[in-house]
């Protein structure tokens, strides 16, 4: 079965009340969930002065499901 990677980043500026933070969400084709869990683990990082974080999860592929990435509604 394939699998497709969920990464959720939401970003948002230290000390900043004005703008609530955006959430982007990616999804990325996986061929198999164990390439999945694995390709999940790479994504920590982080940036200076920016409030980041990024959530990661598998779930099986759709049919016709293509990769994507669009924002999300907090």
């Amino acid at each position: 079965m394939k699998f497709m990677l969920v990464i959720l980043i939401t970003v948002g500026v230290s000390n900043d009340t004005k703008d609530p933070p955006k959430t982007i969400e990616m999804r990325i084709p996986q061929e198999n969930q164990e390439e999945c869990l694995k390709s999940s683990k790479t994504f920590k990082f982080s940036l200076p002065v920016v409030d980041m974080y990024v959530d990661t999860r598998c779930e099986p592929r759709k049919d016709n499901e293509e990769p994507k990435i669009q924002g999300v509604e907090t």
